[in-house]
Order: C-alpha cells, then sequence, then structure tokens
C-alpha cells in the first residue's frame, strides 16, 4: 500500500489498484493499461470534482481495484440527492467519454473501450459499485435508512444471479475470460458475507 497526503487529504493506493493496472497490461498490452489508468482518474476525478463543487472536499481517498473509496469531512453536510450526484459522477464522466470518442472515430481504441467497461460495471445497481451506491442514495430519501438498505440490498442479489450466469457462460465460450465472473463472485462475497476484498 502507497500512502501519501495532498494536503489535509490522506490518499491510499492500494495493492489490487496496481495488479488491476499489470492485469490489464498482460492481457491487453501497455497502451490497453494506460488507458485503463486514464479512464480510471477520469472516473475519479469527476466524483472529487462534483464533491468540490458541493464544496464537500475529501479529507481520505482509498484507490484499488474496484474504484476509489473517498471519505468526507463530517464537518461538511452532504444530503442524500447530493451524495447520489456524486456517485453517479463517476460513470457519467466514462459514459461522455466513450461517447466523444466513439463520436471522433475512435470506437476501437482502448481508451474507448476502458472508458465503456467502467461506465457500464459502474452503473449496474448493485453495491458497491457506483449505481448501486445512487440507488441506495435515492431510496434514502423516500424510506428510511434501514428499508433503503434492505432494498438496495435485495435489489443487487437480484441482478448478480444473471450477471454471474454471464460470467460464468462468457468463461465456457472464450475459455480464458473470467473477468465478469470473477467480479461477480466478489461483488457476491461483498454483499452475502461483508467480505471486502480491495482492503488490506
Amino acid at each position: 500500500m502507497l500512502a501519501f497526503r495532498i494536503g489535509p487529504c490522506r490518499v491510499r493506493i492500494y495493492f489490487t489498484f496496481f495488479a488491476l493496472i499489470a492485469f490489464c497490461c498482460i492481457f491487453t498490452g501497455a497502451e490497453g493499461g494506460l488507458a485503463c489508468f486514464l479512464a480510471v482518474c477520469l472516473h475519479e476525478t469527476a466524483h472529487i470534482v462534483t464533491m468540490g463543487a458541493m464544496d464537500a472536499w475529501p479529507e481520505r481517498v482509498g484507490l484499488s481495484a474496484l474504484g476509489c473509496r473517498i471519505g468526507i469531512s463530517s464537518q461538511n453536510k452532504v444530503t442524500d440527492m447530493q451524495n447520489m450526484w456524486i456517485s453517479l459522477a463517476g460513470p457519467g464522466a466514462n459514459w461522455l467519454s466513450f461517447a466523444l470518442a466513439y463520436a471522433a472515430g475512435l470506437g476501437g481504441s482502448p481508451f474507448c473501450e476502458a472508458s465503456f467497461a467502467i461506465a457500464l460495471v459502474h452503473s449496474l445497481p448493485i453495491e458497491p459499485l457506483d449505481g448501486g451506491l445512487a440507488l441506495r442514495y435515492y431510496l434514502c430519501e423516500r424510506f428510511s435508512y434501514e428499508m433503503a438498505g434492505k432494498i438496495s440490498h435485495i435489489i443487487s442479489i437480484l441482478l448478480l444471479i444473471p450477471l454471474a450466469t454471464m460470467g460464468f457462460l462468457v468463461l465456457l465460450h472464450t475459455r480464458h475470460n473470467y473477468s465478469l465472473l470473477a467480479l461477480s463472485i466478489y461483488l457476491m462475497l461483498y454483499l452475502v458475507l461483508k467480505w471486502d476484498l480491495t482492503q488490506p
């Protein structure tokens, strides 16, 4: 783990983030690894910029294979709807970069493909992905926190079943592409057993 400070903000970069970049470099080459890194940086920058626009700068940031965990100071009062928009800003930036790259005729470029992959995965309403967190914050505006958590949890598990099935079929078809199945297994462990494998 690499830890440092940027002003009052504590930044931690976990081993799994470097493992993800290495994985991309091995299977897609250095260009693919760089494209993935740039798409991730754009994604997380969008989160932080949105937080700054709401005057809620982070006091801690943790970067891992599944994205960035951002902690806001307890002194900053952020509403559930603001948190929803902060969560959606990351995949929104990736969707925008994908659309712009595709419109510019770069649809087959590594950056365009990485932007699409990150945008699609983090748009899924499954916790702890951005889409799942946004759904929980949205539900918190309409139900109690306990009820919102239960509804979000049930939706996440129901969506994980076809996602895991699809990942298994992809693995059977390709014989080597296990990334979707691995993501499904991690999310299932997170939801059912509360294992967070991105942390030391």
